[in-house]
């Protein structure tokens, strides 16, 4: 059974609609982990060699975070420098680094609805092309990286419906990781 890490980087949890209900879903799931970064550091100290050792144990990252001005949120990026070092996470001579072949799924959230992330809406531009940041360090640091799961609208214009239904379908792809 593959072991799935749940890595959250929203700032308060317990305040979003969105986050939290996709951290719900799988939070039963025997083979998940939640790691809450925020929860964990509030005061931004990572301990670098606790984090690697999660990440060591797991066979399935999954990095959860809403779009902060396009981007991550200011823990996980700091989580980013802090643990994905040369030589464990990365090399540069291309000799395996000790998150080789790992399967890693970026799940963010956006806060307006998905037409605003087209090259004709109000950001001129994909929700990809703004985080590509995330496909360029899963592969430096050689994962299996896995299609982005994407919510769009948790501030404005989603339903009820199809949070649940988004929810649904996020315990569906984790769930799919056991086998």
């Amino acid at each position: 059974m593959s072991k799935v890490l749940l890595v959250v980087g929203h700032p308060d949890l317990s305040r979003s609609k969105a986050n939290k209900a996709l951290v719900d879903a799988v939070r039963e799931l025997a083979h998940v982990t939640v790691h809450d970064l925020y929860a964990t550091y509030p005061d931004f100290q990572i301990d670098i060699d606790a984090e690697q050792a999660l990440l060591a144990d797991h066979d399935v990252v999954v990095f959860q975070h809403p779009v902060f001005w396009y981007n991550t949120t200011p823990l996980l990026k700091q989580w980013q420098d802090k643990v994905f070092t040369l030589g464990w996470a990365f090399t540069m001579d291309g000799s395996p680094s000790r998150l080789a072949g790992k399967k890693a799924v970026v799940a963010v959230t956006a806060g307006v609805p998905a037409e605003h992330y087209t090259p004709e809406g109000a950001n001129k531009t994909t929700l990809e092309t703004l985080l590509s940041n995330w496909h360029a360090t899963l592969r430096l640091c050689q994962f299996d990286i896995q299609p982005m799961v994407k919510l769009y609208g948790t501030a404005f214009g989603l339903s009820d419906d199809d949070l649940n239904t988004a929810a649904k379908q996020y315990n569906e792809l984790l769930a799919s990781f056991a086998a």
